[in-house]
């Protein structure tokens, strides 16, 4: 009983209420500075995508063009069904990709990176 009588129950109040104003005060500025950084990032690494969307440009194209002949049919004739197809359907796209000078990784450029790069690089040209 003796703790109750000598703790200011007002003061405990003020000091909590400070608290929480500065903890909504520490919240909204760390949200607005998140924001402001996450907006400027995108706004400066935008070019850097769309040049790298540019050089990985692939053109995927499927010419699967069927020539069907069929002549007129009597009575008398027996069916003949001509079907002339060019190429020979393998279901496969032809992959046509665009390289850039700039997108080629030369020697210089390879010894520079480090041995966890050359490894992945390595490891992506096995596959």
């Amino acid at each position: 009983m003796g703790i109750l009588k000598i703790m200011n129950w007002k003061n405990t109040a003020e000091n909590l209420g400070l608290v929480l104003i500065g903890i909504v005060f520490g919240v909204v500025v760390g949200h607005k500075i998140t924001k402001a950084t996450a907006d400027s990032l995108i706004i400066e690494l935008k070019p850097t995508i769309e040049k790298a969307i540019d050089k990985e440009t692939i053109a995927n194209t499927i010419n699967n063009a069927i020539d069907l002949k069929i002549d007129k049919i009597k009575k008398s004739d027996t069916l003949q069904i001509s079907i002339n197809q060019e190429p020979l359907n393998d279901q496969k796209p032809t992959n046509i990709l665009l390289k850039k000078d700039d997108c080629v990784l030369d020697l210089n450029n390879y010894n520079k990176l480090s041995k966890s790069q050359k490894n992945r690089i390595s490891r992506w040209l096995k596959e």
